[in-house]
């Protein structure tokens, strides 16, 4: 009998064995004809433009991609037309895949003839573009914008940000997070850097904190330690220090805790700006929880302003756990 079960055993282990060498040979099958379907579908969609467009091959394609960049970036272009719009780009991108690397030249020479600020709408597809033909060459392109190192624009080095995010969120991380610990919006800091000069056209002398709002979603788990460093920078900016605050604030940060009161006793400038004083009043409440009681109460009786005062009541109710003024009311 024992016999006869380890025969059965052995036959049940062989079957299974075979079943799971067929069933990956079926899904090896189905990739490859989905990778052969692509590439028919990229081939017959760059037939179909190169019918409508005055080139032929790559030239045809960077034609509609001129064409159709403006009109997905424009306000005025109504949704049926943006739609449209979007579904013609989008079989521009798949006819320059189909393509590959033959069309990274042509791309990179266009790239070379525009102008960061106002050619910006064309430069976002082509960086696209650029992904999709020659996926490396692609990524090292984005990643050099997203520097600052070619095609210096602030605004683009963002989109940059954000396209890297989306095809390697660990180098967007990385790439993020030297540039908020090595750059402000002067520029590039000689004191924690040897990397060289940054060309001033790619500078965020206003909007630093946009660099700051991309690396918060990007999960970088050196994130919380990162956010300390941007905290005690003297360079900090105050739309970025509050940007810092109100992320470290999501974090619950103990260890921002101190720093953060001290901001709130002494923001940047001197000055009383009120918005500033309400991001940290959040980021204390987010951190301390109910301990942050006898601090808001204190703050209450001696509170210079009628926003600042109305947030430390919606947080004192919200602590009692009654609906402050400004909450939304119970479901």
């Amino acid at each position: 009998m024992a016999g006869a079960a380890i025969l059965v055993l052995a036959a049940q282990s062989y079957l299974l064995f075979s079943l799971q060498g067929e069933v990956k040979q079926l899904r090896d099958s189905q990739t490859k004809a989905q990778n052969e379907l692509a590439v028919v579908a990229g081939e017959v969609t760059r037939f179909r433009l190169e019918q409508s467009a005055q080139g032929k091959g790559t030239e045809a394609l960077l034609e509609k991609l001129e064409v159709y960049a403006p009109l997905l970036a424009s306000a005025l272009t109504t949704k049926p037309d943006h739609r449209a719009a979007k579904l013609e780009m989008d079989a521009i991108l798949r006819a320059f895949e189909s393509v590959g690397n033959d069309a990274w030249p042509k791309i990179q020479a266009r790239l070379e003839t525009l102008d960061p600020a106002k050619d910006f709408d064309q430069i976002k597809q082509l960086l696209r573009a650029s992904f999709r033909a020659a996926p490396q060459a692609g990524k090292q392109l984005v990643l050099d914008v997203l520097r600052g190192q070619t095609l210096p624009h602030p605004r683009l080095r963002w989109y940059a940000a954000d396209l890297l995010l989306e095809i390697d969120r660990p180098l967007a991380q990385q790439a993020l997070r030297q540039i908020l610990t090595t750059e402000s919006s002067r520029g590039l800091d000689p004191s924690r850097t040897t990397d060289g000069m940054l060309d001033p056209a790619a500078v965020a002398v206003s909007g630093f904190h946009n660099f700051l709002s991309r690396y918060a979603r990007s999960g970088d788990p050196q994130l919380e330690n990162t956010l300390l460093q941007v905290l005690v920078r003297a360079s900090t900016d105050p739309m970025l220090l509050q940007e810092t605050i109100e992320q470290l604030g999501a974090l619950r940060s103990k260890r921002a805790d101190k720093l953060i009161e001290k901001h709130y006793r002494h923001p940047p400038g001197a000055q009383m700006n009120p918005i500033f004083l309400v991001k940290c009043l959040e980021a204390l409440a987010a951190i301390r929880g109910d301990e942050m009681r006898t601090f808001l109460e204190e703050e209450l009786a001696t509170a210079q302003h009628d926003m600042i005062a109305r947030k430390i009541q919606q947080l004192l109710a919200s602590l009692d756990g009654a609906p402050g003024k400004n909450s939304e009311p119970p479901k």
